[in-house]
């Protein structure tokens, strides 16, 4: 119940971070500066070289980590630095060394005032990159402590349906002429203005790759080129009720500008697109029960989630947690067991919630690691 009290927490300060932008350069309560230049350590006010910055779900360095969890793949040693900020603001450091055959985490909670001001030693055998629709988790395995032998490092989290608004406004072309507003369902193109509607799943994929590239932080964006030929940008994000607003040209090969160009691109790409009006729908997670003929499913759920959930699943109000749950009829219940992660498309739609209840369509097992 604890960790279902944080996640709650957790998010009220996403969606209250989301409405606020902070001024370039400035530093905010936690002592961290934001608009870090690629290839510098990240800034945190007593605590050096840090490489990744976790700031309430706002996530800086996000390329590291992905390096590191690569060189472990490879069994190229490697070190990394993880800062997290807890709801008071305090860093809590999390120090990664790989030597090529196993995994030492430290984790530093001294500057918690609010916490138990240790530092601990964890070893543990490989890390897990598990990524899912609405969360991608990096998680050590195999460890002599910790709860089932996990440690999760790091997650991200981009689940479009848990804020109360996510709209966008593009515009992009020399002049900027062109526009696809999807607040007001339009796009506009050569002065014709044309009504659209882009599918939850694209707007859910263009809300991800804004997470990814950290968009609520302040950007060093170039804004002119020196060919007028260039391709210009303006992006405004309506998330919850505050707004973002970013400009940058096709010119900025810095990362946040590369990344931004990728997203303005994709978004451009899917306008032209002919996006069937039934959509099917999917439901991705692990089986938590398998009776009446029926699977329980807890939607994207990492492993340590599942952990968690697995044996209070009889006892608990799936209310009280964030994850949805679905009852999946239809299935051939002989080839799947409780543990098992699945993808099955539905027949129709969803009914209900918490848990809801769907017709399956078609379903396979998914490898975890």
């Amino acid at each position: 119940m604890k960790k279902v009290v944080f996640i709650n927490l957790l998010i009220i300060l996403i969606f209250t971070l989301a409405a606020c932008n902070t001024s370039e350069g400035e530093i905010n309560s936690a002592g961290a500066v934001s608009g870090s230049k690629e290839g510098t350590k990240l800034f945190v006010k007593g605590v050096g070289n840090v490489d990744v910055l976790d700031s309430h779900g706002g996530i800086e360095g996000l390329e590291r980590m992905r390096s590191f969890y690569d060189n472990m793949q490879n069994a190229v040693p490697s070190g990394l630095r993880i800062v997290h900020y807890t709801i008071e603001g305090a860093p809590i450091v999390t120090d990664l060394k790989y030597n090529g055959e196993s995994l030492e985490v430290k984790y530093d909670s001294t500057r918690d005032a609010f916490g138990s001001g240790e530092i601990t030693t964890n070893r543990c055998g490989n890390m897990v990159e598990e990524v899912n629709p609405t969360n991608t988790s990096y998680i050590a395995i195999d460890c002599k402590n910790g709860p089932y032998g996990m440690e999760e490092i790091l997650g991200i989290r981009y689940n479009m349906s848990q804020q109360d608004l996510f709209e966008f406004e593009l515009k992009y072309g020399g002049n900027k002429e062109s526009e696809i507003n999807t607040k007001t369902n339009t796009v506009k193109k050569e002065s014709n203005v044309n009504g659209f509607d882009l599918p939850a799943s694209v707007k859910q994929e263009v809300y991800k790759r804004l997470v990814f590239a950290n968009y609520l932080d302040e950007k060093d964006l170039e804004t002119t080129c020196e060919s007028k030929e260039e391709k210009s940008y303006y992006l405004k994000v309506y998330i919850n009720g505050g707004e973002r607003e970013l400009s940058w040209s096709a010119c900025d090969q810095s990362l946040d500008g590369t990344k931004l160009t990728k997203i303005a691109e994709y978004i451009i790409e899917q306008s032209e697109t002919k996006h069937s009006e039934n959509q099917e729908m999917t439901v991705q997670g692990y089986v938590l029960q398998v009776k009446d003929n029926t699977l329980l499913i807890g939607e994207d759920l990492n492993r340590l989630d599942y952990e968690w959930l697995k044996d209070e699943i009889d006892q608990i109000d799936l209310d009280a947690y964030i994850f949805d749950f679905i009852i999946l009829e239809g299935a051939n219940l002989e080839e799947f067991k409780v543990g098992d992660k699945i993808k099955a498309s539905i027949e129709g739609n969803i009914t209900g919630a918490k848990p809801g209840r769907g017709e399956v369509k078609d379903i396979k097992k998914l490898e975890v690691y």
